[in-house]
């Protein structure tokens, strides 16, 4: 009996979807703008986090998997992908939450290796997977999954350029949910660099607002004016004296007296 979720080696999203386009490559898909999942079933090797490893896909009855819109297991020698025949038929017809779904589970074969060998089984449940409160997403192997389900189907050169995530629903065949996840994730990232520019200018403002400016000293000018340029500018500079005004030093005091 599976779970609705387990806990994961740590992963970013954008680590995720680096994985899908790692295996979108190897399967020889990388610049296809739509990808047929049930090209899957000739397939029998994928690459996983820990390497090439044997591969099946397979449509079994839905009385198997009543509850479950898509299981990944270990037989022992395989990474085992199978959903219920409403789910391939739904493929085969281009729905989108059926896509998607063998997308997901195939995150799971390429991610979660270490759990399917222990034991794990990694279902996507059609009522949708209960996450524990205490597991983080960047832990969650259905967060994971989620994310990589997307990225598998989605062509980056086509998707960047297109305004919605209703455009990339439609040209990628995924659900619009999946379709929004992946928009947001890359509409934040196109930002990021922009954010972080402005956040430098706030900070390079506030540092230069809260720098205490350097205080001009006080200079306390001689009760006599300057032989040169008349003004009282006159201020002692060690054994000299010199004129603020007009720069002229003296050697000693002009009139010969002691400085009051």
């Amino acid at each position: 009996m599976s779970t609705d979720d387990y806990l994961v080696d740590p992963l970013r999203d954008s680590e995720v979807r680096e994985h899908a386009k790692t295996l979108r490559r190897f399967l020889g898909l990388a610049d296809v703008d739509r990808i047929d999942p049930l090209s899957l079933e000739v397939v029998t090797e994928i690459w996983t986090v820990r390497g090439v490893k044997p591969f099946l896909f397979e449509a079994v009855s839905d009385s198997t998997l009543p509850q479950d819109s898509g299981l990944t297991t270990y037989d022992g020698s395989r990474i085992v992908v199978r959903i219920p025949r409403r789910i391939r038929h739904g493929a085969f017809m281009g729905d989108g939450y059926a896509r998607y779904t063998i997308g997901h589970e195939l995150g799971h074969a390429a991610l979660h290796l270490d759990k399917l060998m222990l034991g794990a089984a990694l279902p996507r449940r059609s009522a949708g997977n209960v996450t524990s409160s205490w597991i983080p997403k960047f832990k969650s192997a259905e967060h994971q999954a989620m994310v990589f389900g997307g990225a598998f189907f989605i062509n980056d050169n086509r998707a960047r350029h297109l305004p919605t995530a209703e455009d990339v629903s439609v040209q990628a065949g995924i659900s619009l949910q999946a379709a929004r996840i992946y928009f947001e994730q890359i509409q934040e990232e196109l930002a990021r660099p922009a954010a972080a520019a402005r956040v430098r200018q706030i900070a390079d403002e506030v540092r230069v607002a809260l720098d205490p400016k350097p205080s001009s000293p006080t200079i306390l000018f001689l009760n006599e004016l300057c032989s040169c340029c008349s003004q009282q500018k006159l201020f002692p500079v060690g054994n000299k004296f010199m004129c603020q005004a007009c720069d002229t030093v003296y050697d000693r005091f002009q009139d010969g007296d002691q400085v009051q």
